[in-house]
């Protein structure tokens, strides 16, 4: 005759059960691989999939058709303030100090995937070390390595733009060396090869690929698949501004097409983003008009970029998600998927949208918020903060916007029209953020 199970054997079957169906679900899954793109000055309106008219992007269209595409991502409005923001999934308030310059004490999603045992790599552009104002190691070409990245190939590391440009033959160091000057070398083409030869090699192991690519950031030249590309490759030419966004998309897709190739793609988050609004000499048009670009300004075209995710198998097919989504929140997004930890979570203020892109409701943000002083050229004239939603935007100095049915901020709400509920917990939410404290007084801009 069996004996019933005694009470305290049930109780530990039911415990491996619930912790076999948590391990299903989060946690004791498979970390991700990562590959993280993003472009150089291109805002939200220069895809096809977000209903551009003026560019081809045919394989970020279908990569978006496939995956998930999210209409609410906020950058910083500025290249370096993103990027910091980007890599340590902190505000600027705590760590922007200069422009072109990223303090090593910060803890980047490359550290934190060093520390999840990632082989790990950055290619593109870098322009981080500190070269405008010449501040301490800036001629360090390991200050990648410092930054969680093992292998990097690289423009602007320790070499300003002065001495070799981005595109045709480029200046461009690798792993410690200069690279040599090919007269018909692209300087995009090879920041892709490396990075795909970086995949290739790691195959096995999982692995974080960065790329901030370097289009489509002017100067506005031909690129290889420019009739002019032969003869007159360094011409300058705002025309050239749609055969760069349509190259840029090429090299996404070369990307996406080899971890296709490679068996990649079950096992990996590929993001694409940009940095900042489009340059402010470029106009595109969308579906529903025209939008003058706006990198380096507050309102939405200097700070609404495209976001699209695709994890085969895990992201929503086609889907496009009306949560807000701010830089700060792709570091712990990453570290999320790689199951790594930040070593300070408390310091980190962006939150994670893996839920969202597994295709579950998560944890969406009400809110977001920018502090920004660009630090930079005579954009002084823009330093703010502000609090926003997908409608509703408030400025440190008491602006308050409609920002649905006026994106250009050329008239702000009166008082009687404002609903009260949202300017109050937004001035509140304001009036925190705003008393965190600040770095010192910076030196006076300069340009080189």
């Amino acid at each position: 005759m069996k004996r019933p199970l005694h009470a305290s054997w049930w109780r530990a079957l039911i415990l491996v059960l619930w912790i076999f169906m948590a391990c299903s679900r989060t946690t004791c899954a498979t970390p991700a691989n990562i590959v993280l793109i993003m472009a150089d000055d291109l805002g939200y309106e220069c895809l096809g999939a977000n209903g551009s008219t003026s560019y081809q992007t045919p394989h970020l269209d279908a990569i978006a058709a496939k995956g998930l595409r999210f209409e609410h991502c906020y950058s910083q409005p500025l290249c370096t303030p993103s990027r910091v923001q980007i890599m340590t999934g902190r505000y600027n308030h705590a760590n922007y100090t200069h422009f072109g310059y990223l303090n090593p004490k910060e803890v980047t999603f490359g550290n934190l995937a060093k520390q999840a045992g990632y082989a790990t790599c950055i290619a593109g552009k870098w322009q981080l070390n500190g070269l405008t104002y010449q501040l301490n190691r800036y001629q360090d070409p390991t200050r990648p390595n410092d930054a969680g990245f093992d292998e990097y190939c690289l423009w602007q590391l320790t070499q300003p733009k002065s001495k070799g440009e981005r595109y045709a033959r480029p200046l461009i160091e690798q792993n410690g060396q200069l690279v040599d000057r090919n007269d018909d070398a692209y300087g995009p083409d090879v920041f892709t090869n490396f990075l795909i030869d970086f995949m290739e090699r790691h195959l096995d192991e999982p692995f974080l690929a960065y790329y901030p690519m370097v289009l489509t950031h002017d100067p506005f030249v031909p690129t290889p698949k420019s009739p002019e590309w032969a003869t007159q490759r360094n011409k300058k030419d705002k025309a050239f501004f749609a055969d760069m966004v349509h190259y840029m998309d090429h090299l996404v897709g070369r990307i996406h097409q080899s971890l296709e190739d490679l068996g990649l793609s079950e096992k990996t988050l590929l993001l694409f983003t940009a940095d900042n609004g489009t340059h402010r000499s470029i106009r595109s048009q969308i579906a529903h008009g025209w939008i003058q670009g706006g990198k380096g300004t507050t309102p939405n075209a200097g700070t609404h970029v495209p976001l699209i995710a695709y994890w085969k198998g895990q992201t929503p097919a086609g889907k496009a998600s009306m949560d807000l989504i701010d830089f700060s929140d792709i570091l712990p997004t990453l570290a999320e998927a790689m199951h790594s930890q930040h070593p300070q979570p408390k310091r980190v203020e962006g939150r994670s949208f893996l839920p969202q892109l597994k295709g579950e409701k998560g944890a969406p943000r009400s809110w977001t918020y920018c502090w920004y002083d660009p630090l930079w050229g005579n954009l002084g004239q823009y330093k703010n903060q502000f609090v926003r939603n997908q409608r509703f935007k408030l400025y440190q100095d008491g602006r308050f916007f409609d920002i649905m049915n006026d994106a250009l901020e050329q008239s702000a709400m009166a008082s009687p029209s404002i609903p009260e509920s949202n300017r109050s917990s937004y001035q509140q939410l304001l009036d925190g953020l705003a008393a965190m404290p600040m770095w010192a007084p910076k030196p006076a801009n300069k340009k080189p």
